[in-house]
């Protein structure tokens, strides 16, 4: 341990027994202790960034333990008082939380949902009921977990959008309790309503693909169960193209990884649902520089095939792809299809830091060394991942003429090849057609 640790720690053994004795003393309420440690990280973090000092890694840790240490302490004291009562045991399951003891977290919300009448509303009801689904789902108790969810749907305020999480929860617990019926019923209901909603930020579009699958992997395994083979895998192929619609290679690949273990393959995938007609076009992707090609963008290319190709020059499947690629642009190539190999700035390269310039000129040369024949868009850093929920490399999208997106590829595998191949045909006949109207 550091000096600077030790005094640290020093330093957070004499705040935890002042302020003990302090809130022993003073009897404060527990919303007012509560709040304290909610903001404890964020004040320290304030103390160290004006004493000049990072709050790196390591300090954070430090914080998270000593702020884990004091909801524990804290919890006690106010366990040991005698006229704890209604929210007291709201804000007591808060602290337990934080602390990381949901038994307690559990036992205490139950408590004070049991000293409310039965319709009582209002925002603090609506969090305790969804602390006791999620907990009583982790701990199998289902008949509770039911129960609490049954009555957050009806307490006021109702949110739809708050369902899909929960139901979520008690879904995965009914499967694992092989109660498949519960399971398939929460999962459906969950399923069903999520499509309808619309995500505001990026990071509630990401947490909803995390639900949305949590959901397909239910219903698939749910449906294989029940024997209804056809509907498991009609919800795997409704998946698959829920991946193009939202955009999501990150979903995509959680669909096929489950697909494969589960003995489906993508064709059947590809011959019950193909796309759906309504999808918007694909987000454009905003480019930084252009090389081997005129500046553009994806709307400008409307009424072209366009297969983005998103790779690292550090990344060697992708770099086993370009043969194939080299292959569909002499094949496919012209007027009505193009290839867009799509990366960024990654700082260095061969181990070394550069700067853009450098970096421009290194991809200038490494397109030569490999003879690519088609452009490279140089995106900003982060566009793969936000606008199309790129988390590995190479990943393909091929987008219609209208820029929908048609197929997602992972990897510089075969079978996946060759069905981006033939849906590179497909749409490009389907392109055709639509151009002669």
């Amino acid at each position: 341990m550091t000096t600077a640790h030790l005094f640290h720690r020093i330093f957070f053994l004499l705040f935890l027994f002042t302020s003990s004795v302090s809130a022993q003393v003073a009897n404060r309420p527990t919303f007012e202790i509560f709040n304290e440690i909610d903001r404890y990280e964020s004040e320290q973090r304030k103390a160290l960034s004006s004493s000049g000092k990072r709050y790196d890694n390591a300090a954070k840790e430090n914080v998270q333990n000593d702020r884990r240490a004091l909801a524990k302490k804290y919890a006690l004291e106010i366990e040991g008082r005698p006229n704890i009562s209604g929210k007291d045991f709201y804000y007591l399951a808060r602290i337990y939380s934080i602390a990381e003891n949901d038994k307690k977290t559990l036992e205490s919300m139950q408590r004070y949902i049991a000293s409310v009448p039965d319709d009582a509303i209002g925002d603090m009801i609506k969090s305790a009921l969804s602390f006791i689904v999620v907990l009583a789902s982790r701990d199998k108790q289902l008949d509770v977990a039911e129960k609490a969810y049954q009555r957050f749907i009806t307490t006021e305020p109702v949110i739809q959008s708050q369902r899909p999480a929960l139901q979520d929860y008690l879904a995965s617990a009914y499967f694992k309790e092989s109660k498949f019926e519960q399971a398939i019923g929460h999962a459906q209901s969950a399923f069903d309503l999520l499509k309808t909603l619309t995500p505001k930020t990026v990071s509630e579009k990401r947490s909803r693909e995390t639900i949305y699958m949590n959901l397909v992997e239910v219903l698939a395994l749910g449906y294989k169960r029940n024997k209804n083979t056809d509907q498991s895998l009609s919800i795997l192929a409704e998946a698959r193209a829920q991946s193009f619609t939202i955009p999501s290679a990150n979903l995509y690949r959680k669909v096929m990884d489950f697909v494969q273990g589960s003995g489906f393959s993508e064709k059947k995938m590809m011959q019950k649902i193909d796309s759906y007609a309504s999808a918007d076009p694909a987000p454009e992707i905003a480019i930084t520089e252009w090389i081997g090609r005129e500046s553009t963008s994806l709307e400008g290319m409307r009424g072209k095939v366009v297969l983005l190709d998103f790779w690292a020059t550090w990344c060697g499947p992708c770099i086993a792809t370009f043969p194939r690629l080299r292959g569909w642009h002499k094949k496919f190539g012209g007027e009505n299809f193009e290839i867009i190999g799509v990366t960024q700035y990654y700082g260095e390269q061969d181990g070394k830091r550069v700067t853009p310039l450098q970096e421009i000129d290194y991809l200038r040369e490494f397109r030569q060394k490999y003879k690519m024949p088609y452009g490279i868009a140089v995106a900003n850093s982060g566009e793969a991942q936000t606008k199309y929920g790129i988390a590995a490399y190479p990943t393909t999208i091929l987008l219609d003429r209208n820029g929908v997106v048609r197929y997602i590829g992972i990897g510089a595998g075969t079978e996946e090849s060759a069905n981006l191949e033939e849906t590179i045909e497909k749409v490009l006949k389907e392109s055709s057609h639509l151009g002669s109207n």
